[in-house]
């Protein structure tokens, strides 16, 4: 491998370390969104882009207050230091070049997410090849190069004939995002090298005076965050979900059909409610005795008829999940609250949440309209 492959290639490996590096989409626009719509569009998130549920220029505000907050950050000596474990994984980069680019990558995520990207992240919660590849294409547009802004406009296509939720990573890796990124990858090593940021093939050194008198500035992280900003609200017209109006009379009018179905079959309500806790129960693949028997007793205590019991304790150490009519049980904000709470009291048997556990608890919070909690 090329001494500009290695480079990047380490400062990639590095800081997709960290603790805090990957931010989550759904967490972070919310936040940001909150003083500026109500939360029932705070709500619709998972499913909209940021564009759907407000203006062009309350994104631009977040965006510009988003460069100038991790310009801040990127340049503050403790940040890093103040990560758990933050140095230790770090070890063998110096502090100042492995924080400039944790802020990096985290600004670049969060400025996609506002201006329409999906969650980089994959089922597991990680940032695979695709979204790296992704973060090494932002990277070339912050540095200016042209085959990065050129190859953006490409991506942003693809991305936004996608789905919401998740990056189409079949999709992707039939445009040119695997060759312009390993193009980028050289450039962006050869740069850094000339900078005098490395000394000898993939060994990173500190260098005289720090990285800032390197070349990598707070002036260099403000032009080249606000240049990935302008180039990503560029494409502000790709990504186009709807009228809100249109979208909150749709759902409304889906919430009264599931709020009459919940009235007319209450029974079903209680046999979906129960899929959903044989499915956190199992997401680990191995039940144990405390949540089995947490969950044959709620299946005792049902209104259901005996043969659909019977067909729900089968199902518990199944190998299959159930698809979880969650909007029936998003019908009544009681029952959605309930089935959440019971959901967690199963999370809560284990010691710690698990991933898989997370992920799943994030996607019910949303799909119920309640607010998600920590176990």
């Amino acid at each position: 491998m090329e001494k500009e492959n290695i480079v990047w290639n380490k400062i990639l490996t590095t800081v997709l370390k960290m603790p805090g590096v990957k931010v989550d989409r759904i967490g972070f626009l919310r936040k940001e969104l909150r003083p500026y719509c109500n939360q029932s569009r705070l709500q619709m998130l998972g499913s909209v882009r940021p564009y759907t549920v407000v203006s062009e220029q309350v994104i631009d505000k977040l965006a510009r207050q988003c460069v100038r907050r991790h310009t801040t950050l990127a340049t503050a000596t403790s940040t890093v230091v103040g990560l758990p474990g933050g140095l230790a994984l770090a070890a063998t980069m110096p502090a100042d070049l492995t924080q400039y680019f944790f802020h990096v990558f985290v600004v670049s995520q969060k400025l996609a997410y506002l201006y329409g990207y999906p969650d980089l992240c994959d089922d597991e919660g990680e940032l695979n090849d695709v979204a790296t590849d992704l973060l090494t294409i932002f990277m070339g547009v912050m540095m200016g190069a042209p085959v990065a802004e050129k190859g953006l406009g490409e991506l942003s296509k693809a991305v936004a004939e996608s789905a919401v939720t998740r990056l189409p990573r079949v999709a992707l890796t039939k445009t040119a995002l695997v060759p312009i990124a390993a193009q980028l990858t050289k450039v962006i090593g050869s740069r850094l090298s000339k900078a005098s940021l490395t000394k000898g093939v993939g060994r990173f050194i500190p260098v005289a005076g720090g990285l800032f008198s390197g070349g990598l500035t707070l002036f260099t992280f403000s032009r080249g965050a606000n240049r990935l900003r302008r180039q990503l609200r560029a494409q502000r017209h790709l990504f186009d979900d709807g009228d809100i109006d249109t979208i909150e009379l749709t759902s409304i009018k889906a919430s009264f059909v599931k709020a009459g179905q919940a009235e007319r079959d209450p029974k079903k309500v209680q046999e979906s409610m129960i899929q959903a806790l044989i499915n956190i129960a199992k997401i680990n693949d191995e039940v144990s005795s405390e949540k089995f028997q947490a969950i044959e007793q709620r299946i005792a205590r049902a209104k259901i008829d005996p043969q659909t019991k019977l067909e729900l304790l089968g199902h518990i150490e199944s190998d299959h999940s159930y698809d979880v009519d969650f909007d029936l049980l998003a019908a009544d904000r009681d029952v959605a609250q309930e089935t959440y709470d019971a959901m967690m009291e199963i999370v809560a048997m284990d010691e710690k949440m698990s991933m898989a556990e997370k992920i799943y608890m994030q996607m019910a919070a949303q799909k119920l309209g309640v607010e998600q909690s920590e176990a």
